[in-house]
């Protein structure tokens, strides 16, 4: 598929992943709720590194800084930094296993919750940490679907 076709792709499913990141939900499911974004931005830098890079990522999160009235800059720099450490050991990563992935980009979305965190607390806008970290434990979970409909996505579209 045509470089423009491939970005295409990646840009729709990173504009669905935007959409339901910022639904209104109850109340139940917002403490809760995945990760979506970086769900999504992960597995593109780990399928297709030379087309979702760290700049794409900074402008998802800019984006999603601009629809949630969050700081300008902090979830764009959360998931511009997953980008580049999912990117650097994306040969590695895409080796493990399954459930090695889930662990590995755990960590790494624990990476990104703290940063969300660590910005929060600069900005004297301090929570209780149980919010940032039950969404990690959830996207963990979702990573083995989200894993398989993105990677049918991308065959059914060759994005490479």
């Amino acid at each position: 598929m045509s470089g423009i076709r491939s970005y295409c792709i990646i840009v729709m499913t990173l504009i669905i992943a935007l959409i339901l990141s910022i639904l209104p939900f109850p109340h139940w499911y917002v403490v809760g709720r995945p990760l979506w974004l970086p769900l999504v931005a992960g597995y593109w830098c780990l399928a297709a590194p030379r087309r979702m890079g760290i700049l794409t990522a900074w402008l998802a999160g800019f984006c999603f800084d601009a629809a949630r009235a969050s700081p300008l800059g902090e979830h764009a720099l959360a998931l511009s930094v997953i980008a580049y450490v999912i990117q650097r050991y994306h040969l590695q990563i895409r080796t493990l296993h399954i459930g090695q992935q889930m662990l590995t980009l755990g960590g790494i979305f624990l990476v990104y919750e703290f940063l969300i965190f660590w910005i929060n607390g600069i900005i004297s806008k301090p929570g209780p940490l149980l919010p940032y970290s039950l969404p990690v434990f959830v996207s963990v979970c979702l990573w083995p679907p989200v894993f398989m409909g993105l990677r049918f996505i991308r065959r059914r579209y060759r994005v490479h």
